[in-house]
């Protein structure tokens, strides 16, 4: 679960400084059916830990993704630089220097505030709200150098949707596609366990000279045995499973995630009464 919950507090706190009212947005997610006909929609519900969340927008690209990740850095980046004039203007202690911080925080503020504003328009929900990224769709590439790049193009079953461009013209191959939230899931970890197990690996190798006692030796000596036991076991289990060796090198890029924010008291009986229990699709995992 994700939160930009500062963001609020920072709003609260510039609009006491400026001695204005400003409120930080709290509306219901768009994704909320406000007529009739929004009623007949069918809406996708998230229970989980006994909060609920709704669905407020599918990402369907990797691109559209990319943007959502640069946006909310966007604004995390934002929020942290806006933290940080609070504190300064707090610590002043002439009054030109509160003035004057008093002022840059509002300015700040009221970029963010605008931000916010745009994210809430782009995706559907307001960032100073708890929210939960389901991925639902992955691509697991692997860089590719020209020469590489040339000898697969050349091939006769080439497809160009296999290769990826990245910054700098640089390209990759997609190895594999995983669809499915559960699925998703599954497979990322088992790329962490993996991965989990041979720094262990690494690390244990790394500290067996240190070792000088005949009883310590044999001890590390035989977790080396055992951990590079579990990393085989776990490699020959994902080439099983997906049909090829994990990549020394790669990247497991999102093409697909859906978006949801977590509902209020108040937005939950709304939605409870509103909406027939009929009509609800709880999202699948």
């Amino acid at each position: 679960m994700k939160t930009l919950s500062l963001l609020a507090s920072l709003l609260i706190a510039a609009t006491s400084q400026a001695a204005t009212e400003t409120k930080a947005a709290d509306k219901a997610p768009a994704a909320a059916p406000a007529d009739e006909k929004a009623q007949s929609i069918q809406l996708e519900i998230l229970d989980l830990d006994g909060k609920r969340f709704i669905l407020v927008k599918t990402i369907s690209s990797p691109e559209e993704w990319a943007s959502f990740e640069r946006d909310t850095q966007l604004i995390s980046d934002q929020q942290k630089d806006a933290a940080l004039t609070k504190q300064l203007a707090d610590l002043a202690l002439t009054t030109p220097e509160k003035e004057a911080r008093g002022n840059e925080l509002q300015a700040k503020v009221a970029k963010l505030q605008e931000n916010n504003a745009s994210m809430a328009k782009t995706y559907n929900f307001d960032l100073s709200r708890q929210y939960l990224v389901v991925p639902t769709r992955v691509r697991v590439l692997t860089a590719l150098t020209n020469d590489e790049y040339i000898k697969l193009a050349a091939a006769k079953d080439f497809k160009a949707e296999s290769i990826v461009k990245g910054p700098e013209d640089k390209k990759f191959l997609v190895r594999d596609t995983v669809s499915g939230a559960g699925e998703v899931e599954t497979f990322k970890v088992q790329v962490g366990r993996i991965l989990e197990t041979k720094r262990a690996l690494q690390g244990l190798i790394e500290a067996q000279p240190r070792y000088t006692k005949d009883e310590d030796k044999k001890k590390v000596e035989e977790a080396i045995r055992n951990t590079q036991s579990e990393v085989n076991k776990s490699l020959e289990e994902f080439k099983k499973s997906r049909g090829f060796e994990v990549p020394v090198e790669f990247n497991i890029q999102t093409a697909e995630a859906k978006l949801y924010t977590l509902l209020s008291d108040e937005e939950k009986k709304s939605l409870d009464e509103k909406t027939d229990s009929k009509t609800a699709t709880p999202a699948k995992k």
